[in-house]
């Protein structure tokens, strides 16, 4: 009987320190919303700034992408406008050094050896010519030319030495051009290649930059919505939660009902 009795006291103690645990929350609990309240709609609207800002910065980024990409695209048509006007140019050097190398100095050799042999007949022709005016009584004129024809075709041949070493200057002067030519056209097959990549990649930087810029402007959404709808949630969870503390009450009432029912049995038992 006497257990009966303790049973039923700790029953009262435990509802009566339910209910004051009940109330307590419930004051709290009202009490605090509007701080909870406050506190959520203006973490929200941080949130809701930084993504702003976030947006923000990933649009800027998205044009700079799109700047740096037509500036790409412009060195890469011009790059490569230039190695095909590079390009166009080597058969004509290849002719010039072929020219200058080749067939010039072997045209000048033949021109020589032709005006020799032409010398030799000049020589024999300026002979007969001076002969056949120094007979007397000739109807002919006395011939005797400033400079005798195989004097002058000499001049011409001697005058044609000088055009081999200029020549082989120019040839070597278009020999190197042309490998400063081909190191340039070199140079810029890299640079296209360079901006093919640099093309690729910042095509796809633009693509993840698109993504992010989408994701956030749907996390914006999501949190203007949740700011927008959080005091009424708030609202709904204190009323849920109100609930379940007076719940907890009625049923503390209940307990304490029965431990009063175990200690009056008790004393009538006595």
């Amino acid at each position: 009987m006497f257990l009966k009795r303790i049973i039923g006291f700790l029953l009262i103690i435990g509802a009566v320190g339910g209910i004051i645990f009940g109330l307590i929350g419930l004051i709290e609990l009202w009490r605090y919303r509007p701080v909870v309240t406050k506190t959520v709609i203006e973490n929200l609207a941080l949130v809701d700034q930084t993504l702003t800002t976030t947006q923000n910065a990933l649009i800027l980024v998205g044009k700079v992408v799109l700047t740096t990409t037509s500036d790409v695209t412009a060195l890469q048509a011009s790059s490569t406008a230039l190695a095909q006007a590079i390009q166009d140019t080597s058969p004509t050097l290849d002719s010039l050094i072929s020219l200058t190398g080749k067939d010039f100095p072997a045209s000048i050799k033949a021109t020589q050896t032709s005006l020799a042999s032409a010398q030799g007949s000049a020589l024999v022709v300026d002979n007969v010519l001076a002969a056949l005016t120094s007979i007397p009584f000739s109807p002919v004129g006395t011939y005797a030319p400033a400079v005798p024809l195989h004097t002058a075709l000499g001049q011409v041949s001697a005058s044609l030495d000088s055009l081999i070493p200029a020549l082989d200057t120019i040839n070597t002067s278009l020999v190197s051009d042309k490998t400063n030519i081909g190191s340039m056209q070199t140079g810029l097959t890299q640079i296209v290649d360079t901006t093919q990549e640099m093309s690729s990649s910042l095509a796809n930087a633009q693509t993840d930059i698109n993504q992010y810029i989408a994701v956030t402007t749907q996390l914006k959404a999501n949190v203007e919505t949740a700011h927008r709808d959080a005091p009424a949630w708030i609202m709904a969870i204190a009323w849920i939660l109100s609930f379940v503390l007076g719940w907890l009450m009625i049923a503390q009432l209940g307990l304490g009902l029965q431990g009063l029912e175990l200690m009056r049995s008790n004393h009538k038992v006595q």
